[in-house]
């Protein structure tokens, strides 16, 4: 492993990457990006080389990022609902209760991971709810069908299409302006015709979606504000103060 490295940091190999890259996290997780074909002996004269500017992005950013907490509210950007969240330790299985725009979670709310694995199930149960019926409804504009869809909770990816038609949406785009989750759809759709990123496959986004440039940037954006606590554990219970 590289020495003398200040900061935590994860390695992600990866068959898609041509170069490796460092990214930093607005929670501050740093992750080197490492392209699977490229020797392990190259780690660590990337990382001392950047090392310093790692270091700078690190202080940069809010120490409040890094603290991951239950919500005491979610707002669902995409269909513009914001649902108060209510606590109620007792003892038994840790259920959740959506009624009135609230969520209220009965059991053991001391227990980080059972409490964050009950939020995550009902994200995914909304996604279904509410991004399968609009994929078909954006499907049936383009005139395309697809085969079956799934919801899962992913750190990198919004949306694929397989090579059998087969389309899975991050159900993180709930927290994303409909214009954005839109143009998610759009993409995936497109490539059931087109299995690639090639000159064609924008040609034929840009039918549906001429704005497809400007709304990419704001993907990105808007991807630094999803909430942590989808793909990341918390760091603190209800009732720990924070540090600070």
């Amino acid at each position: 492993m590289p020495q003398d490295i200040p900061f935590d940091w994860l390695l992600r190999v990866s068959s898609r990457a041509k170069r490796p890259r460092i990214t930093i996290s607005v929670h501050g997780l740093v992750e080197l990006v490492w392209p699977h074909r490229m020797p392990k002996r190259y780690i660590n004269t990337m990382l001392n080389e950047h090392k310093f500017w790692v270091v700078k992005q690190l202080a940069s950013i809010d120490i409040q990022h890094k603290d991951i907490i239950p919500p005491k509210t979610i707002d669902l950007i995409a269909i513009h609902q914001t649902y108060d969240v209510i606590y109620q330790q007792q003892k038994g299985r840790t259920r959740l209760k959506e009624q009135n725009g609230k969520l209220e979670i009965f059991g053991d709310i001391q227990d980080k991971e059972v409490l964050r694995h009950v939020l995550n199930m009902w994200v995914k149960k909304k996604g279904r709810e509410v991004l399968s019926p609009w994929l078909e409804d954006v499907a049936e504009d383009m005139d395309v069908s697809f085969g079956q869809v799934s919801i899962r909770l992913q750190k990198k990816r919004w949306g694929s299409c397989s090579t059998k038609g087969n389309i899975n949406l991050n159900a993180a785009l709930l927290f994303m302006p409909d214009y954005l989750v839109r143009h998610v759809l759009i993409h995936e759709l497109t490539h059931l015709t087109h299995h690639n990123h090639s000159a064609a496959f924008w040609s034929a986004v840009e039918k549906f979606e001429p704005d497809y440039k400007s709304n990419r940037a704001l993907l990105k954006e808007y991807g630094q504000r999803v909430p942590a606590w989808l793909t990341s554990p918390f760091t603190h219970d209800l009732h720990k103060p924070l540090k600070g």
